[in-house]
């Protein structure tokens, strides 16, 4: 059982999987100063894999670089003799899946348009960071999923685990022919292994839209040919069908964001993220974070006992972590 890590002691393991282990540690410093941080660990044996090394290397390094809320911050990166860490802020919560699955009944509109308009803010930023020389990354995150999603105690919304996103500069690129993501979640043009822009993330942000909204997967739960089949098929339910009432101007927005055609989807995060807010200003829903937190706060209650898991490479499970302070959504800032 590791007890240390550089600056940073271990408290307890919260997963363990194929990659690597994830531990809830904590920064300590003078006079009493701790913060608690999540310790990702690959092990040595792993790191000796090129391929994976420079995956682990390359998630560390393009999420360093994203600075936003609504993103999962990198805190440290190192090696030790037992292989290499990556340390990130702990938020405090769960998981979007956790919400999903303890929530009685459908979230609240409001609030569920709330969830993807946090989450979109914060894709869009990763879409427009840029590299030390002001060059775009043209980065898509590729696993846009409820694991991913982590939501604090304050209704902070965070997207997690930058593994296998697609960046220029990454070091290790994905063989030709391999798909990265959650079946359920992937854009048509993923799935069909060609060339990936930012309106592959707004699919998945429609995806969970379509989730968060009806508490209904819009694809099967099933991983793989199942899944994949309908995404190609372009058939779209009606959200209404799923719960009845449903706003028609909620509906128009979830269509387009899964247009089968991506020159028909919204062209990037923000101008979804702009369709919901005038949505929520026209429908008079409240967009208060404290909502959100409430929620956290009745699932993590109702799933004392049960393991939500941790997010780990490969894996997309995460695990709570620390809350952020609630400040007004404004537009992303380029990084």
């Amino acid at each position: 059982m590791l007890a240390q890590l550089g600056r940073y002691r271990v408290d307890r393991l919260l997963a363990r999987g194929g990659m690597g282990e994830v531990h809830l540690g904590r920064i300590e410093g003078a006079h009493g100063f701790e913060r608690p941080v999540v310790i990702k660990v690959i092990r040595n044996e792993l790191v000796e894999n090129e391929r994976v090394a420079m995956m682990f290397v390359d998630e560390a390094r393009i999420a360093a670089g994203l600075h936003h809320r609504n993103i999962v911050q990198i805190i440290d990166f190192d090696l030790f003799d037992g292989g290499a860490f990556l340390v990130t802020e702990y938020v405090e919560g769960c998981d979007l899946r956790t919400l999903l699955r303890n929530h009685r009944g459908a979230l609240p509109y409001a609030v569920g348009v709330t969830i993807i308009a946090e989450l979109a803010t914060g894709l869009d930023a990763a879409h427009d960071a840029t590299d030390g020389s002001g060059a775009p990354l043209h980065l898509v995150h590729r696993d846009v999923s409820p694991s991913n999603v982590l939501l604090g105690r304050a209704g902070d919304v965070k997207i997690a685990d930058f593994g296998v996103a697609k960046a220029k500069s990454r070091s290790y690129h994905t063989v030709s022919g391999t798909i990265k993501g959650k079946a359920p979640y992937m854009a048509p043009e993923q799935i069909l292994g060609e060339s990936l822009d930012r309106r592959a993330d707004v699919f998945s942000l429609g995806t969970l839209l379509f989730e968060v909204t009806t508490r209904t997967r819009l694809f099967s739960a099933q991983p793989g040919p199942m899944a994949m089949a309908h995404i190609l098929s372009g058939d779209v339910p009606d959200p209404a069908e799923r719960r009845p009432g449903y706003p028609p101007a909620l509906a128009a927005i979830v269509r387009r964001a899964l247009a089968r055609d991506r020159e028909q989807r919204y062209p990037t995060a923000r101008a979804l993220v702009d369709a919901l807010d005038a949505l929520a200003a026209t429908q008079r829903w409240s967009q208060s974070r404290s909502v959100i937190g409430a929620l956290v706060e009745q699932a993590r209650t109702r799933a004392a006992g049960v393991p939500s898991g941790a997010w780990l490479p490969e894996q997309g499970t995460p695990t709570p972590r620390t809350p952020t302070s609630p400040t007004s959504r404004g537009r992303a800032p380029r990084t």
